[in-house]
C-alpha cells in the first residue's frame, strides 16, 4: 500500500510572474516547512534562465492535459493559467492527502496549518470576496462586478483527497476544458465563477471560510483592518494573525496605487498598508522582478512572431464550435489556422499591442467618438428608430468575435 504524502501547495503563472511566485514560495517554506510547494508554468521555459533553483517548476505541457495546445491557443494567459488549475490538482490528489492552491501574487505571513486542519472535516475550502452585508456599500469593487466574477475568489482554494474531493476536481476540470473564458455574455469568469455552484452541489462538505486573515485584497480593504503588533500582522483582532495577503492587480512599478483595477484606495488613504507593500516590492526585486517581468509569454504569438489577438482566439472558438478542427494552432505553414486567417484577409497584426486597449489607440475622450455618435444619429434620422433599434440588436449579437465566422468565407 502506497502511503500518501500529507500536504501540498501549488501556484500557476507565466514566466513574467515568476518573481511573485518565488516570493510566495519562500513564504510557504518559512511558515509551512513540512509542505511541498510547486510552481506550474503556464508557459514554456524557452531557453530562459528562470532563476528558480530553489523550487520545483513544471511546464504545463508536461502535466498530461489532452488537447493541450487547443487550450493554450483559445484561452488568453489569464484564462489558460486558471483553466489548468484542476488538471494539476488531479495530479496532486494522486499523491497528497490535502492540497491548497494560492495565486502567485499572494504571500503567506503565518502558519497555514489551521487551513489543512479544516480539511479534516471538510472536502473543500472557499473564501468569499466579501464577509459582511452592506446597506451603504463602499468597496473598491462594485457589487455588480462581484456578481459577474463570482461570490468566491479562487486565488485561494483548498481540497481534500476524498471521494468527494476527487469528484469536485473532475467536475471542475470538465467545465474548464471549454468554459474558462472571461466572458460576460456567457456569464463566465475564468475558473472562478463555476465555484458559485459548490456550496449548492456539495452542501456541508464545503467550508466557506469567514476568517478575515485569509485572502485579504483590494476588494475587501474597506471591511478589514490591518495592523501590526509585536512584529506580527493581524486583521481586525489579535485572534486573526494575517495568514494570506493577496496583492491582486498590484503593479510593483506603481506602488502608490495599490491595485490597477480600482481608484478608491492608495497608500495615502490606507497608510497602515504601506509597510507590507514596500516590503513586498523589496522581495520582488530580490527575486528577479526587473528581469523576469520582461519575459515574453510563449503562447502569445504565432511561430512567426505575429501576436495572437483576442480576435484570433475568439474566432478560433467560433469555428471550432461550428465543427472545424485545427492542428498545430501556433504554426503558420499551409493548412494551419494562421494560413486560413491570412487567406481570408483577417490576419490582423498589432505588434505594439495598441489595439488591446482603446485608450492606447485613441486616448481619453477621443474626438472620433463624437464623429461616430453623429453618424449614428444620422442613421437613426434617415432609416427611422425602428430600423436603428433592429440594427443595434443585430450588433449586440454579432459584436462578439466568436459569432463573426462569416469572415472566413474560404474554409478550404
Amino acid at each position: 500500500m502506497i502511503r500518501m504524502k500529507k500536504n501540498a501547495i501549488f501556484t500557476i503563472c507565466a514566466k513574467n510572474y515568476l518573481a511573485q511566485a518565488k516570493v510566495l514560495g519562500y513564504s510557504v517554506k518559512k511558515f509551512c516547512p513540512d509542505c511541498d510547494f510547486t510552481i506550474i508554468l503556464s508557459d514554456e521555459i524557452d531557453g530562459q534562465n528562470l532563476m528558480c533553483n530553489d523550487f520545483s517548476v513544471i511546464e504545463a505541457k508536461n502535466i498530461g492535459i489532452d488537447n493541450f495546445y487547443d487550450l493554450a491557443f483559445k484561452y488568453d494567459v489569464i484564462e489558460f493559467s486558471t483553466a489548468i488549475k484542476p488538471f494539476f490538482l488531479k495530479n496532486l490528489l494522486s499523491e497528497y492527502e490535502k492540497v491548497l492552491y494560492l495565486d502567485p501574487d499572494m504571500v503567506v505571513y503565518s502558519s497555514l496549518q489551521f487551513l489543512f486542519d479544516h480539511l479534516d472535516n471538510y472536502d473543500a475550502l472557499l473564501t468569499p470576496h466579501l464577509l459582511k452585508p452592506y446597506i451603504n456599500y463602499e468597496s473598491a469593487t462594485s457589487e455588480e462586478t462581484i456578481l459577474w466574477v463570482g461570490i468566491f475568489n479562487l486565488g485561494f482554494f483548498g481540497i481534500k483527497n476524498s471521494e468527494i474531493g476527487q469528484h469536485m476536481a473532475d467536475w471542475w476540470m470538465e467545465k474548464l476544458k471549454d468554459q474558462c473564458f472571461a466572458d460576460k455574455e456567457d456569464g463566465l469568469h475564468v475558473d472562478q465563477k463555476w465555484m458559485d455552484f459548490l456550496p449548492a452541489l456539495y452542501g456541508d462538505k464545503v467550508l466557506i471560510l469567514r476568517n478575515p486573515a485569509v485572502n485579504i485584497a483590494f476588494w475587501n480593504y474597506h471591511e478589514r483592518k490591518l495592523f501590526k503588533q509585536n512584529g506580527h500582522y493581524f486583521v481586525d483582532d489579535t485572534k486573526f494573525p494575517l495568514a494570506v495577503f493577496h496583492f491582486s492587480s498590484f503593479d510593483p512599478f506603481d506602488i502608490e496605487s495599490v491595485a490597477k483595477r480600482q481608484n478608491k484606495f492608495t497608500l495615502s488613504t490606507i497608510p497602515e498598508f504601506r509597510e507590507i507593500f514596500e516590503n513586498y516590492v523589496d522581495e520582488l526585486k530580490k527575486n528577479g522582478l526587473d528581469k523576469l517581468s520582461k519575459l515574453k509569454y510563449k503562447y502569445n504569438e504565432f511561430e512567426n512572431g505575429i501576436p495572437i489577438l483576442k480576435l484570433h482566439r475568439r474566432l478560433y472558438r467560433g469555428l471550432v464550435k461550428e465543427g472545424y478542427s485545427f492542428r498545430d494552432q501556433f504554426s503558420t505553414f499551409p493548412g494551419t489556422y494562421y494560413n486560413l486567417l491570412k487567406k481570408n484577409g483577417v490576419s490582423l497584426i498589432d505588434r505594439d499591442q495598441k489595439l488591446k486597449v482603446l485608450k492606447k489607440t485613441f486616448g481619453e475622450n477621443p474626438p472620433i467618438f463624437n464623429k461616430i455618435f453623429k453618424a449614428l444619429i444620422l442613421i437613426n434620422k434617415i432609416f427611422g428608430t425602428n430600423k436603428y433599434y433592429l440594427m443595434m440588436r443585430f450588433f449586440a449579437i454579432y459584436n462578439r468575435f466568436e459569432n463573426q465566422t462569416f469572415l472566413i468565407k474560404d474554409k478550404s
